[in-house]
């Protein structure tokens, strides 16, 4: 699992004083790409690759609200994979009450460089588990 802290800043704010719903989804995108970062990646390094990691769908559970300048920490963890497709759950917690923010599954597909989905590369696979050491059991999704 991967985590990463995200002051809140109060321009994501609305005029209820609290995070937007839409600020979760950046949230959310800012602990993905640095989780392929720590695993050696960026957008370049995938496309010489030779493939790219597409985000399909986004299941999003609001539980609490956050406000301007609460410290949260954003978690991102391999749970499902099936031949080209895969899940990330996500959960945001208020660092200081370690209450639970949000909650997200995410699902993505790896395709060629022209969008037509493949197999997982091997070498993502081999990243994540050098870095993580947990992989998740294959499993349809």
């Amino acid at each position: 699992m991967f985590k990463t802290n995200i002051k809140v800043r109060t321009y994501e704010c609305d005029s209820y004083g609290h995070v937007n719903n839409a600020a979760f989804l950046n949230y959310c995108e800012v602990a993905r790409v640095e989780l392929l970062e720590k695993m050696g990646y960026d957008l370049d390094s995938l496309k010489k690759a030779g493939f790219l990691l597409v985000i399909v769908k986004i299941e999003m559970e609001y539980k609490k609200p956050a406000y301007a300048n609460d410290e949260l920490e954003v978690s991102v963890d391999w749970i499902e994979r099936g031949k080209t497709s895969a899940a990330f759950e996500q959960a945001i917690h208020n660092c200081k009450t370690n209450e639970l923010i949000a909650l997200a599954k995410i699902i993505w597909v790896s395709t060629d460089l022209t969008g037509k989905p493949i197999a997982i590369p091997e070498v993502l696979n081999e990243s994540y588990q050098k870095v993580f050491g947990n992989f998740p059991a294959e499993k349809i999704t």
